[in-house]
């Protein structure tokens, strides 16, 4: 627990260190989003590529890591870790390019593509799962884990990139999630890379978010929000790889649940209107809460509480009993249900795509 702690704590320090200095770089070489039209909230310039101070004291923070420990084979990390840092890598200089240059759609599919591939071919899998209590495979994904193993990984890399429409949002969702999946795989003795590369993630969203939070002094920009996404998609693999049972598939699910959902609905709400699933709209969840009275802050909190009670509810489905689990799974359905109903009948999506948008998603 201790070199947890401190691989936390120098990964805050490094994060709050470095991202001054992304601030400083945006304003030299003008990579600032400016609020050219009514669609965006912010009312000046703001620098858009703090997420890299999150992607150099990460990556700092693993190779301290990893001097210290590359003799010590019980605690030195293996090649799924490397796997990791490469897909990483590619999602990172995805969107540095992104943010400089504004990549289409298309051309940022190949490079999370790519990355998904990578990460597969060095064994970051879904292969699987079982029902609890019932020790043979029940549903076995060796044909398809390929596809599977995918579309979560660029889900969730995506569904992180899309909620990132409020100052603190992406980071401060991130930070939860993440301190909840890694209270989950220190109580379960996951697999090392998952503790190590959580530890590290925890740092660098905590450390970022005072400048991030609202009123912001920077944004993430895609490089950013699509490495927490990708991140966040792996040590979700990783964490849960000795045990695939129903709840541990749920368990990620849960505790990325606002990200997760809010991409579900938009793409059932874009597929109802005959869109492309792809088109930008200002109908996600954050939208709707600033179109009902709500300022940029008292959105951001709602959808922490939200994110941190379910993130609550996925630490306990690990240790309750079955009909505890199912009674959350209840509770669960009725959260997505009210969701649901709640945005049926709000304003035209093209109303609030108009007055409240930060950023083209």
């Amino acid at each position: 627990m201790a070199a947890v702690y401190s691989i936390i704590g120098i990964t805050f320090i490094l994060t709050l260190a470095l991202t001054p200095l992304t601030i400083k770089l945006a304003h030299k070489f003008n990579l600032v989003d400016i609020p050219s039209d009514k669609r965006r909230i912010h009312k000046k310039p703001m620098p858009r590529i703090g997420g890299v101070a999150i992607v150099v004291a990460m990556f700092i923070s693993f190779f301290i890591y990893y001097l210290f420990t590359k003799d010590i084979e019980s605690i030195a990390l293996n090649k799924k870790f490397f796997g990791y840092a490469l897909g990483a890598f590619i999602i990172a200089l995805m969107g540095i390019i992104d943010d400089v240059f504004n990549l289409r759609a298309r051309y940022k599919f190949i490079f999370q593509l790519l990355a998904g591939i990578v990460v597969y071919y060095f064994g970051i899998r879904i292969s699987g799962f079982k029902i609890p209590f019932i020790h043979t495979d029940i549903i076995n994904f060796e044909l398809i884990d390929f596809p599977i193993t995918l579309i979560w990984v660029i889900g969730v890399t995506n569904a992180v990139n899309l909620i990132d429409g409020l100052d603190g949002l992406a980071a401060g969702i991130s930070a939860i999630s993440a301190t909840a999946l890694l209270t989950i795989f220190i109580a379960t003795s996951a697999s090392l890379e998952a503790i190590i590369i959580t530890a590290v993630l925890v740092g660098a969203t905590l450390g970022f978010l005072p400048y991030n939070f609202n009123p912001a002094k920077t944004f993430m920009g895609d490089v950013g929000s699509n490495f927490l996404g990708f991140t966040l998609s792996i040590v979700s693999i990783l964490g849960f790889a000795k045990g695939y049972t129903i709840v541990a598939i749920i368990v990620p699910i849960l505790a990325l649940g606002v990200p997760i959902f809010d991409t579900l609905f938009a793409m059932i709400r874009r597929f109802l209107k005959g869109q492309p699933m792809l088109k930008p709209d200002g109908a996600h969840i954050h939208h709707r809460l600033l179109k009902r009275g709500l300022n940029q802050r008292q959105a951001v909190l709602v959808l922490y509480t939200v994110t941190s009670i379910l993130c609550i509810i996925s630490v306990v489905m690990i240790s309750a009993d079955i009909w505890k689990l199912l009674l959350l799974i209840i509770a669960l359905i009725c959260f997505v249900i009210i969701g649901f109903l709640s945005t049926k009948h709000s304003e035209t999506d093209d109303d609030v795509k108009e007055e409240f948008k930060h950023k083209d998603k």
